[in-house]
């Protein structure tokens, strides 16, 4: 299911690293506990090109609003007891660090931390695993 190769976690770690230290000015250390899974929001970008090539620009109310909202994000950490047990003996992870996964809405423990909006998600709420977060968008801007 997980979109990051086994080879690539590690380079997907460094990755989320460099991110927090240019967004923070700290390296990612939250590591949750037991089977927990901490997760970065997806933030819409600033900026949105239409099919047409018109730019428009999202106010910050937007995102500020749609922030906590976002049922998708970034697998930045995973605990040491997730994805253990009877239930994962025959599917292993569900998701790896690096990952961007779907999970319910207004499911798991949302925070700021260091102001970068996150999810502490249990490892059993994951409910796809996805290539580009730009790619989902409310079901309110689907076409018919």
């Amino acid at each position: 299911m997980s979109k990051i190769e086994a080879h690539e976690e590690a380079e997907a770690r460094g990755l989320i690293d460099e991110q927090f230290v240019q967004m923070t000015g700290k390296p990612m250390d939250m590591t949750p506990a037991g089977y927990y899974l901490s997760l970065r929001l997806w933030v819409p970008p600033e900026k949105i090109i239409t099919e047409s090539g018109m730019e428009l620009f999202m106010p910050d109310s937007f995102r500020d609003e749609r922030k906590y909202t976002s049922a998708v994000a970034l697998v930045c950490a995973i605990g040491a007891d997730a994805y253990k047990g009877e239930r994962f003996k025959e599917t292993g992870p569900w998701c790896k660090v690096g990952d961007w996964v779907i999970f319910p809405r207004y499911e798991g423990n949302a925070m700021s931390y260091r102001n970068v909006p996150m999810v502490l998600l249990p490892d059993d709420r994951i409910l796809a695993v996805i290539s580009d977060p730009t790619e989902i968008e409310s079901i309110n801007n689907a076409r018919t």
